[in-house]
Formats: structure tokens, sequence, C-alpha cells
């Protein structure tokens, strides 16, 4: 994205903070003021001084403790306007950011890493706030300080300022040469550090696989390969900052040696006064100072800008939806959903994952769906929620079709118990009311009661009010579906989508979860994927799945006759729990 561009996007975000930034632009020429103002208190008590006019020190004395007053007033109003302008910039980025990453399509999450994202939200965020508050303020400020104290200057002696004005020229290049060098190297760090963050995001998250393989020292080593490209990149921002700042200071110094140098001379000479003089020493301060500090912080405002670029990818990557829909309501009618023809591929692939798939589920029917892995299971329940645009062919519910019904609606007619549950860090309570946020403590209760759950929670010391931690860290892992079943009894869809919901369990955990399934499948349609065979041979239709299409549909029993694929699979399997 090009500066300017950026720049605008940016000014979205600043001229929501006009205000503040009224308040910032007041306080800087008040600043400005009293910094040419030190410099005329500097020449007129050294004037008085050498002409003995002492009795003017009460007014130099009252003066100077009002402008210290105002000075400490001003800074303060100054630091905290600063501050609260990046904060609120950050602040309205954030929910802008999260808002954005709530709305993305699955396939955009599926092909980023969330620790990448992640560090959008926080690290590339508090970047733009700082560059949008103290760099940004310093950036006006120091112009016009250095205009003001040159206009000062040349109202002292005007030879003076025009040698001090040959840094302008010199500074303007190094702000342009290496605040390009900045920015490009800003965007590789912040790259880097959110492929370091996804990173350290997976080693964290998988501490007991790290542990029991010894990946210990494997993943240091892939750490410090990444973490050596990262002191790379920042050691060349730093000699690039070091060089811009390293030219501006030794050519705004030798400016300023030069120009003392001379009015001294004039002093010696005669044609100077002393106060003069020293005002003079005064505002070469503001004058050079200012300018050797503007390529360091053009170069700080590029790294912003570079961070921003980051955001503002993130805010124009692809959504399913315009706008967040309300929290999700179940909807309670359902006769039949109907899947014609239906062919699946990702963008990044060339062969169909599903291949022109029928499917006919009426109200009331428990449909099992079958097959080897890689077959194409979970990707249809993926087609169903939406998660994917169909590629071809056609999904319609109550005969109404799938182009005909925003989101929101298609999924208001399921509950979804996945095999890998995601519960969100909070109570119990919490997270079994996010499948009904207006459900009351009553129907909390009886969903937890109905999933198996209600006597385990009340064994815990605080109950419902349980922290289960970092994605139910807390929690066994038939726990964690029975609370994960639980929320879907809350959320009473008429549809099930049940993705292998008992694979990993141990046999006391299956008995408990399955009986928990049971009931929740009562008066539901329900599609369930099945690994274990034994658990499906009550369903009304069985679906077997290979290579992404249906290759066989009919009763446990009419399969069975048939004596192909599904009695091969469901005999294969029962061999196997009887060795």
């Amino acid at each position: 994205m090009s500066q300017g561009k950026t720049l605008k996007r940016l000014f979205f975000y600043m001229k929501r903070q006009r205000l503040l930034y009224v308040g910032l632009i007041i306080t800087m020429l008040i600043g400005v003021t009293l910094d040419l103002w030190m410099a005329w208190f500097l020449s007129n008590v050294a004037n008085a001084a050498s002409t003995g006019e002492v009795e003017k020190w009460p007014f130099f004395i009252i003066m100077g403790i009002t402008v210290l007053i105002l000075l400490g007033l001003n800074s303060y109003l100054d630091h905290y306007w600063k501050t609260k302008v990046s904060v609120n910039i950050r602040k309205d980025m954030r929910v802008d950011t999260m808002e954005q990453l709530l709305k993305v399509s699955v396939a955009y999450r599926d092909d980023n890493h969330s620790g990448e994202l992640l560090s959008r939200i926080t690290m590339d965020n508090q970047a733009v706030g700082d560059g949008c508050g103290h760099t940004l303020m310093s950036l006006i400020k120091n112009p016009i300080l250095i205009i003001a104290s040159f206009i000062y200057l040349m109202l002292i002696h005007w030879q003076l300022a025009l040698i001090c004005l040959a840094i302008g020229p010199m500074t303007v290049l190094l702000g342009s040469v290496f605040g390009k060098w900045m920015r490009n190297n800003s965007g590789q760090l912040q790259e880097t550090l959110g492929r370091l963050s996804a990173f350290l995001q997976d080693v964290l998250g998988g501490t007991s696989v790290v542990k029991t393989f010894g990946l210990e020292r494997k993943l240091l080593n892939k750490f410090s390969g990444q973490n050596s490209t990262l002191v790379t990149l920042e050691t060349s921002g730093g000699k690039i900052q070091g060089a811009a700042s390293s030219i501006s200071t030794v050519f705004g110094n030798l400016t300023f040696l030069i120009a003392i140098l001379v009015a001294a001379f004039w002093v010696a000479e005669g044609s100077l006064e002393i106060g003069a003089m020293l005002a003079f020493i005064q505002l070469m301060n503001y004058l050079v100072g200012p300018f050797m500090q503007l390529p360091g912080e053009w170069a700080s405002f590029q790294k912003s800008l570079g961070s921003a670029d980051r955001i503002f990818s993130l805010l124009d990557a692809p959504t399913e939806v315009d706008t967040l829909p309300q929290e999700g309501k179940a909807n309670k009618a359902f006769r039949s959903l109907n899947m014609s023809d239906v062919t699946f591929e990702y963008s990044s692939q060339g062969n169909p994952i599903l291949n022109s798939v029928n499917l006919q589920a009426d109200a009331g029917e428990v449909i099992a769906i079958v097959g080897p892995s890689g077959g194409g299971k979970s990707t249809l329940f993926r087609l169903l929620l939406g998660f994917y645009p169909i590629t071809l062919g056609e999904l319609s519910i109550d005969g109404r079709k799938l182009t005909d019904m925003s989101l929101q609606q298609l999924r208001g007619y399921f509950a979804y118990v996945p095999q890998e549950n995601h519960l969100f860090t909070g109570t119990i309570r919490d997270n079994i009311a996010d499948g009904n946020v207006d459900a009351s403590e009553d129907e909390i209760i009886a969903a937890a009661r109905s999933a198996n759950a209600y006597d385990f929670i009340m064994q815990m010391e605080d109950g419902m009010d349980t922290e289960i931690g970092e994605q139910g860290i807390r929690l066994s892992g038939g726990q964690k579906q029975r609370i994960s079943i639980a929320r879907a009894i809350l959320r009473d869809a008429p549809v099930l989508l049940l993705d292998e919901a008992t694979a990993a369990l141990d046999n006391e955990s299956e008995r408990l979860v399955q009986d928990a399934l049971s009931r929740l499948m009562t008066g539901r349609t329900t599609l369930v994927i099945a690994h274990r065979l034994s658990t499906i041979t009550h369903a009304d239709r069985i679906l077997v799945m290979v290579n992404g299409s249906i290759e066989e549909s009919g009763s446990h029993a009419e399969l069975m006759q048939q004596g192909t694929k599904y009695y091969q699979l469901y005999t294969t399997q029962l061999q196997k729990e009887f060795i």
C-alpha cells in the first residue's frame, strides 16, 4: 500500500480524536512560545547583569516562577493528551481488527496462522498508536520550532541565522532516504515478529507433545534460527537509525560550532551584545536540535506506517458477512435438507474434495457418515455450516436455496459437536450459555444434567463458576465433551451435526458421552460422522464416503447384506476390537 493511502486511512481514525488534536496543537504552540521566551529571558537577564540593573531582579523572579508553573502545567497536558490520543486510536483499531477477525472467511483463517494474526492486534496496533501520538506531534512541533527560532534568529542577527539554516536541506535529504529504508525494514521486522508469535503459540499450546516426544532441543534450535533473523533485522534497523542520527548529529554540531565561533568573534569585535549571543545559543539549540531529531522521528513514523500497512491488509481481507449478525438464534422448524450434485474443491488444489454428492435428510432422521480418513466427511459438515462456498451443485433446506439465505439463517438450523471441541477461557456456565445467550440459570442446569455433566460440575469447588483455563485445560477430555454437548443441547437447533464426538475418549467417558448424545438426538435430525461403527448401527441410513463420493447408502442390515465396502469396514473393525 502506498504511503499516501496508508496516511489517508490512518486519518480516518485520527479525525475521531480531533478535539484532542486541537488541544495538542494549543499545548504545542504554548510550548514553542515558552521555548522562545526562555531565549528572550536569557538575553534580558544577561544584559541586565552586564549593565548592573539589579532593580529588574524581582520582575525576573516573578516572571520566571510564573513561566515555570505554566511550563509544568502545559507539559502535563501535552503528555497526557498525546497518550490519550494514542490509547484511543489503538482502542478503535483493536475493535475494528477484532471485528474483522470475526467476519473473515474460514478459508482466510485457515490460510493465516492465528499467532501471526494476533500480532496485528497487539504489536502492530501498539506501533501505530505510538506513531499517531507522540511521534506525529513531534514531527509537527519540531518544524514549527525550527521556523520560529529561525525568525527570532533573523531578528537578532540575520547573517548567523543563514549559517544555521544550512542544516535544513541535509535533514530533508536524510529523512527521505533513511525513512524509506526504515519503513521497509519495519515491514520485514513485524512479519518476522508475527511468525515468531505464531511459533511460540504452537509451542505453548502443545506442551504435552513437546515433553512426551522430547522436542525441546529441536524447538529451541528452530526458535534460535527465527530469533537470529529477528536480531539481524533489528540490527539492520539500528544501523539505519544510527547512520541517520550520526550524519545529522555531525552536520548539526558542525553548523552549531561554526555559528558559535562567528557569534563569539562578533561579540569580541563589539558588533553583538553578550545577551544577544546567549539568546542566540539558546535558539541554536531549538534550531539544530530539532533538525537532528527529525530523521530519527521520521524513521520511527515510517515504522508505524509499516505496522499500519499490516493491519490494513487484514482489514481488507475477504469476509463472509458485511456486518456481524446479532447473537444467533436456533430455528425451530425443519422439514428436510437436500444436497444435489454438490462438488467442492479448495482454490489451491485441483482435485475435488467432494464430487457430485447427493444427500436427502428428512426431519427426525439419523444419518451416519462413515468411510476412510480423507474421504470428505468433515468437509461435508463445513459446507453445511457455510464455512466454504459450494463449487458446483446446490444446497437447500425446506425447499429454500442456500443462495437465498444469510449465513446466520443457515447456521440457525444446526447445533454442532466437533471431535476436538473448543471451549473458551472462562467459567463452565459461560461456555454452556454460549449455546443460548438468553438462557436462564434453570435452563443451563437442565442442559448440564442432560449432558451428564451436572454431577462432575457440582463436585468442583466453584461449581458452575469454575474457571476452566485455556481451552479447558483443567478438564478431562470427557468432561470437555460433555460441556460441549450441554452447549449444543441449550442451542436447541433442529439439526444436529456430530463429528466423531466419542473418538478420543476412554470407555467410561464414551459411555457417559454416548448417553448424553442419545438424549440430544431425541426429536432431532442428526448427521453423525462415526469412527466406531458399532455406535451407529441404529441409524436410519448409513452413507459410505470414499474419495469425496458417496459409494453406498442404506441401513446397517442392508449394507451388511450387500457385503461390500461397509461390510468390510465393519467386520475389520469388529475383528480388531476382539484381538
